[in-house]
């Protein structure tokens, strides 16, 4: 008589609490299985999203998703811009949340699963919302990470610097600043984070910036797995004086983009 081997989970929960930008009840996924993902490639992907029983469309559309978002101007709810397809990769870890095949398990647990392996801070979320220690943990063993943020704002520092002492800092070691204006882009360089700007298309980079080699105008010559450029300062601020990634936006609502960033 033969004994079925049972399969090794797909993902992990790696963080069920509340969110460190509004307090509401979030939850924080790190999918370990391979990535089918053409541009980041095979690395381990992390979602972040209300924990409130709905979809992460459904949270869009009733602007639950601000437990997981902030007040990121791109959100789709708002009319923004956003290139995650909530229809994908969101809504599948939902489900599978739903139907329990995610089991618990501590950051530093997954992290030795991972081991070696290149991570993406907040697939879909902002790194932000959950706290420093569940991702120091979980790419404490890993090759690399990737991770952005729109909560970099000065004005934020205020906030998490008083609630939350250790998070703002934290975070901007681990994730680069997602600015989308030339005025974001300065303000963020002050603050001493690393940038990633998005642009229109009939805007210049600047001479600090590279175009992202993952992009279609660089000829997606490599993947983000490859490249690994957007992991934040690190330990110390030497990376600040680094040349920074500078993108044409994309996704399917590009078109928003303009209006977004303007108004």
């Amino acid at each position: 008589m033969t004994t079925k081997t049972k399969k090794a989970p797909t993902g992990y929960i790696i963080y069920r609490g509340h969110s460190l930008l509004d307090g509401k009840p979030i939850v924080a996924v790190a999918i370990v299985g391979e990535s089918k993902n053409v541009k980041t490639g095979n690395m381990v992907q992390t979602y972040i999203m209300a924990d409130n029983g709905l979809s992460p469309v459904e949270s869009a559309r009733n602007l639950s998703d601000v437990s997981v978002c902030g007040d990121c101007k791109h959100r789709r709810g708002m009319g923004g811009s956003c290139y995650v397809n909530l229809g994908q990769g969101a809504r599948s870890v939902m489900d599978g949340l739903m139907r329990g095949i995610y089991p618990s398990a501590t950051p530093a647990q997954v992290s030795r699963i991972v081991s070696g392996r290149k991570i993406r801070l907040g697939t879909y979320g902002d790194p932000m919302a959950v706290p420093v220690w569940v991702w120091d943990n979980l790419v404490s063993e890993a090759d690399s990470h990737t991770g952005y943020t729109h909560q970099w704002q000065p004005e934020k520092r205020k906030r998490m610097d008083v609630l939350y002492p250790d998070q703002y800092d934290g975070i901007r070691a681990l994730c680069m600043a997602s600015v989308d204006t030339e005025d974001e882009w300065v303000s963020a360089l002050m603050e001493n984070w690393r940038t990633f700007r998005v642009r229109s298309a009939d805007e210049q980079k600047e001479t600090t910036e590279f175009v992202c080699p993952a992009s279609e105008e660089a000829g997606k010559r490599v993947t983000c797995a490859q490249c690994m450029a957007c992991n934040g300062v690190g330990e110390d601020d030497v990376r600040i004086k680094k040349a920074t990634p500078v993108i044409i936006v994309h996704g399917s609502l590009k078109s928003r983009f303009e209006s977004t960033v303007r108004q």
